[in-house]
């Protein structure tokens, strides 16, 4: 995927500043959509606010690149991580939910 291997390259030349927004994966199979959003925010809300959360953050920013290196070039393999993701999606949305704001933050 164009679109991810163009984030990842961004990611790394601009540093600690923007590593907010990222969303590699879910980036490279939806874009920039209200998927990636939810995300985003499950992350910030969610995953920062606990040790194991931040270390599985830490681990997915070591490892996407090279899942979204492997999506290149394989359309069925998008096609089944992006329904794959839409399940993430959900529940996250619904942990979001629960916690009293909104999903698309």
């Amino acid at each position: 995927m164009v679109r991810g291997g163009r984030e990842h390259r961004r990611f790394f030349l601009e540093g600690q500043a923007e590593r907010r927004e990222r969303c590699f994966i879910a980036t490279s199979v939806f874009g920039e959509g209200v998927e990636v959003a939810v995300l985003r925010s499950f992350r910030d809300r969610v995953l920062r606010s606990t040790p194991i959360g931040r270390a599985v953050i830490f681990f997915y920013y070591r490892t996407a690149p090279g899942a979204c290196r492997l999506l290149e070039g394989h359309p069925r393999l998008v096609r089944f991580t992006r329904a794959l993701l839409r399940s993430v999606v959900w529940m996250a949305a619904k942990v979001l939910a629960s916690r009293g704001g909104r999903s698309g933050d």
